[in-house]
């Protein structure tokens, strides 16, 4: 003859689980969720210093012209080349016949990718031989963004804009 058993051999020992200990799992995880959540979103609205260019948008309506002066600086043939010498940062400036670019007006800033704490606006002194120096001080170590303009002679209008990536040890 066979036995039926009364109690399930998969039965855990203690306690039964009820319905409001599955709510206190479910709000207890969902809490564990929505803290790690707003923990992230605190540490990435802090460390970020918000839009990389300002009014990003209005921008964007006018990309055409945009589209339009890099063609212009393009057929300037114009090239850049940018550095650190005692302290001071030195740009240099060559046409397309590789002739050095002298008296204009230079002016950029330097801004540092991991913060915007150290941003500056910096103004260059003409040199000889199409070199534009200034004195930028200590700098931090690490990697640099140097943005400069040079202008046309009336000083209203940019003529040739360059980009360098700049590292200090």
């Amino acid at each position: 003859m066979i036995q039926a058993q009364t109690e399930s051999e998969f039965a855990p020992a203690g306690k039964p689980l009820k319905g409001w200990h599955v709510l206190l799992i479910m709000l207890g995880f969902f809490g564990v969720v929505f803290a790690v959540n707003g923990v992230f979103l605190y540490h990435a609205i802090t460390s970020f210093p918000g839009e990389d260019v300002k009014k990003s948008y209005v921008q964007g309506l006018g990309y055409n012209n945009i589209l339009a002066e890099r063609a212009a600086q393009a057929e300037l043939g114009w090239q850049a080349e940018a550095g650190f010498q005692d302290g001071d940062m030195i740009v240099r400036l060559q046409d397309a016949d590789n002739l050095p670019i002298s008296n204009k007006l230079i002016v950029g800033d330097l801004r540092r990718l991991a913060t915007s704490q150290e941003d500056r606006a910096i103004a260059f002194t003409p040199g000889l031989d199409g070199e534009y120096t200034t004195s930028v001080g200590a700098l931090a170590s690490g990697q640099w963004l140097l943005r400069v303009n040079v202008f046309d002679t009336e000083g209203e209008q940019v003529v040739f804009h360059v980009e360098k990536t700049l590292l200090v040890p």
